[in-house]
């Protein structure tokens, strides 16, 4: 292949929706050249399909729509598209098993499955995550925990890049203006699912009922209804759930901390966008958020299971809008440093180059 042919990637991934591995691919795509790229994303379950919003123009969308396994004949059109596919992308445990696996029997000349998270959530799917990378030409990690998750879970330790999908533009958020609050505003951003422990941030939130702070969660997913049960339950009355929201930068920038007691997490894009809106971080010391997050310049991290830790940390910041000031200014250069779009987009095409140029194409 000479540099002036065309490249025709097809990105397998689980949903259209907005989560971090989407924004994340979102960004990447939006930095690649159409005169050199020719971009297919398939989406085999599509929650929501907001993502298709922040795609640009010059790449084609195929929502699947997969609701079960029943409706397996819809991945015809996955096998139809890899006929003609140079380099195929797989993101998410799912998407990444069955791409792996058709793009092989397709002869796909370049196989890239990207690992979001430090470790998956059983033992079985690690392991036979490590067992089909033999089919991969190589495996994308977000963050040095993912990196060793991989390896661990069997992946040949030559074969894994670490590639961050975060792909941050600074211009997109507005720094947030620290200073004296009658209420502080306390927010986390995620899947209202077990990984990312909200339960835990309801524990903080009535903890600290009686101090002039208030709770803000955005997002949607399968605890939504016992989390909104536990609320009315105990009267956690300092504490809001607001479901999807449209913009994430927007939600950011009403916010005076940024709250993640996940208790498990590959780089957590959203713990980096709360970072480059000038947001001191508490957090939960596991996976991408270690690498992230400095403790004592940029936020406090605790392990996930403390929440009498994290209400200290919360209530120390939420009484000194000084040094929320300082972690969140030291936190937006971290984030232009380390995570920016310009480093995405290097990284991930000197790992299809390399990729490319050793299969002779």
């Amino acid at each position: 292949m000479t540099s002036e042919e065309q490249i025709r990637v097809t990105y397998l991934i689980n949903t259209l929706g907005v989560g971090g591995a989407e924004r994340g691919m979102a960004r990447l795509f939006s930095s690649l050249s159409p005169d050199r790229f020719d971009i297919r994303v398939i989406g085999i379950a599509t929650r929501g399909g907001g993502i298709v919003d922040l795609l640009p123009d010059h790449v084609t969308v195929i929502d699947l729509g997969m609701d079960s396994p029943r409706e397996a004949t819809r991945l015809w059109t996955v096998w139809r598209e890899l006929s003609e596919t140079d380099v195929l992308v797989t993101s998410l445990y799912h998407a990444t098993q069955v791409g792996r696996v058709l793009g092989t029997l397709r002869r796909v000349p370049v196989i890239l499955s990207w690992q979001h998270n430090e470790r998956l959530e059983s033992s079985l799917r690690q392991r036979l995550f490590g067992l089909l990378s033999a089919l991969d030409t190589a495996v994308l990690a977000d963050s040095k925990a993912a990196v060793t998750g991989a390896v661990e879970s069997g992946v040949p330790p030559e074969k894994v890049h670490r590639v961050p999908i975060a792909g941050i533009d600074l211009d997109e958020y507005d720094s947030v203006s620290h200073g004296p609050r009658d209420t502080v505003t306390v927010g986390t951003v995620g899947r209202l699912a077990p990984q990312k422990n909200i339960h835990a941030a309801l524990d903080v939130a009535a903890s600290l009922q009686n101090e002039s702070i208030e709770f803000r969660i955005a997002g949607k997913g399968p605890q939504r209804d016992e989390l909104e049960n536990r609320i009315r339950a105990e009267s956690i009355d300092n504490v809001t759930l607001e479901g999807f929201v449209d913009s994430v930068p927007h939600f950011l920038g009403g916010l005076d901390v940024y709250f993640q007691p996940s208790v498990r997490e590959g780089l957590c894009v959203t713990v980096i966008e709360a970072m480059a809106a000038g947001l001191p971080v508490v957090g939960s010391a596991v996976g991408g958020i270690t690498e992230t997050v400095v403790p004592g310049e940029t936020g406090r991290l605790g392990d996930p299971s403390s929440t009498d830790a994290f209400a200290d940390d919360i209530l120390e910041l939420s009484g000194d809008h000084e040094l929320r000031a300082i972690f969140g200014t030291a936190g937006r250069e971290r984030v232009a440093e380390h995570y920016s779009r310009e480093r995405l987009v290097e990284e991930f095409l000197d790992v299809v180059e390399e990729s490319i140029s050793d299969t002779g194409m």
